[in-house]
């Protein structure tokens, strides 16, 4: 057979395919990894900022809401001043 008949390297032309196969799979293998990786690299950045913007967004509200807490302590205190006056 053709895949049994020896070659000038010391192989047969099955052990060359069977090498080269395999060779090929790891390649294969190697530049999925790659992607996936580069893939969940951006997928990280994206989530990193929308993160940041969410973060930013909450002590935005933080800030507001205090300053309005603070705006309705001092109504408060204005009415409790006019009831004990009354």
């Amino acid at each position: 057979m053709v895949l049994q008949k020896g070659t000038k390297y010391g192989l047969t032309f099955g052990q060359i395919l069977s090498l080269l196969t395999v060779i090929g799979g790891i390649l294969t293998v190697w530049v999925s990894l790659n992607v996936r990786i580069a893939q969940a690299e951006v997928r990280i950045q994206v989530l990193e900022r929308q993160f940041e913007a969410t973060a930013k967004s909450i002590e935005q509200i933080r800030i507001e809401n205090r300053e309005d807490h603070r705006v309705l302590m001092d109504k408060l205190d204005e009415l409790m001043k006019i009831k004990l006056d009354k």
